[in-house]
């Protein structure tokens, strides 16, 4: 019996030395659980029942049972396959979800309507167990964050209070934003809006969030409010999902966001008008600086103030830079270095082209650092 609980708590401590898994092993996973046939995952599904703790081949049947099998008809079963494998990563794995948490991928999420996979009485489960996490794990802010995640676009008020008990502001204005476009879940692919519905719209928090974010000032909620209103709203109206025209909210709530966070230049790639149907707005991703200047087509030198070079001030300035989708610099922010060099590194910067950059084929927003280096030479 003692040899068991030595090697049981070894084997834990290495569970846990492990850490999350790793992103790209667990895309693999996903991916290759796209591709299962009714009969491997048939396999895999006996795997499971003889060691209910492989990862891996709970992860595969995830994504096998989230693009919807032609070979079931009868979508219970289906969902009722799917459901307990998520009940499982809830209960186990509450803080990592085996790794699912960490990446854009809903392959564990159960939406209550608005989808061919969603589950009323599935989403109820869920929203228990994830309750029940959060009650046993009160100091723990990733689980939940999780739990906020699986259930705000159903039980908003829940949803509510978990944030405010965390003080989580940002996570309010998405809460509220996303209340009022009436979203209904996100995808089991990524993480974008699945689908909105105009009786959550017309729910009485609806309403309420409306309030709210009229009558506050705090920066985080205006912010994340502004940007999940137009972001997800474009996502949305493009796919022919949404037919409540957001904008003129959206842009006042931007407009205030600008004045309370004159620094945070990612306002800048929100979309301000309604897409065409069918043409989503650019996407905004992060490069690494040694990647984006790869792709720098225009460079223009900066001026070496003469007052610095007069005191011998060197030193690196760091900027926050967006590159708009045709290459050219949108937005930069200072973060670092001596002052008397900052203004001459901006007026050099904003001339800067890149190539612009591609993801899928389409155009995106970079947001990217730059570092403009002085030194006098000797």
């Amino acid at each position: 019996m003692m040899l068991r609980r030595v090697l049981f708590i070894i084997a834990s401590a290495a569970l846990l030395a492990a850490g999350p898994r790793d992103p790209k092993t667990t895309f693999d996973l996903l991916n290759t659980g796209s591709r299962l046939s009714a009969n491997d995952a048939a396999k895999l599904e006996d795997r499971l029942k003889k060691n209910q703790k492989d990862e891996e081949t709970r992860i595969q049947l995830l994504s096998y049972y989230a693009g919807r099998p032609a070979t079931y008809d009868d979508l219970s079963t289906l969902k009722a396959a799917r459901l307990i494998h998520i009940l499982w990563v809830i209960e186990n794995d509450p803080k990592d979800g085996l790794g699912l948490f960490q990446i854009a991928a809903g392959v564990y999420r159960v939406n209550c309507q608005g989808d061919d996979l969603a589950d009323a009485s599935g989403y109820e489960q869920l929203r228990q167990a994830w309750s029940e996490q959060v009650q046993k794990n009160p100091g723990s802010p990733e689980i939940r964050r999780n739990a906020v995640d699986a259930i705000q676009f159903c039980s908003p008020e829940q949803a509510e209070q978990m944030l405010t008990q965390a003080n989580d502001t940002a996570g309010l204005g998405r809460l509220y934003a996303s209340a009022i476009l009436g979203i209904t879940g996100e995808s089991y692919r990524n993480n974008d809006p699945s689908g909105s519905a105009p009786e959550f719209r017309a729910r009485p928090f609806a309403e309420k969030a409306r309030k709210e974010l009229e009558a506050t000032s705090n920066k985080d909620v205006v912010v994340a409010a502004a940007t999940t209103l137009l972001r997800q709203g474009a996502i949305l109206w493009a796919d022919g999902k949404l037919d409540w025209d957001y904008t003129p909210l959206g842009n006042d709530l931007l407009t205030r966001a600008t004045m309370l966070a004159p620094d945070d230049i990612t306002l800048v790639t929100l979309p301000t008008a309604l897409p065409a149907r069918g043409q989503r707005p650019p996407l905004t991703i992060r490069v690494g600086g040694n990647i984006q200047s790869a792709k720098l087509v225009r460079k223009a030198a900066p001026v070496y103030p003469t007052i610095a070079r007069y005191r011998g001030i060197e030193g690196i300035v760091q900027l926050t830079a967006v590159i708009g989708v045709d290459g050219k610099i949108l937005s930069l922010r200072p973060d670092a270095g001596p002052a008397e060099l900052v203004a001459a590194s901006l007026e050099a910067v904003r001339q800067w082209e890149y190539q612009p950059t591609l993801l899928n084929g389409k155009p995106c927003y970079v947001i990217t650092r730059i570092d403009v280096n002085y030194q006098i030479s000797r």
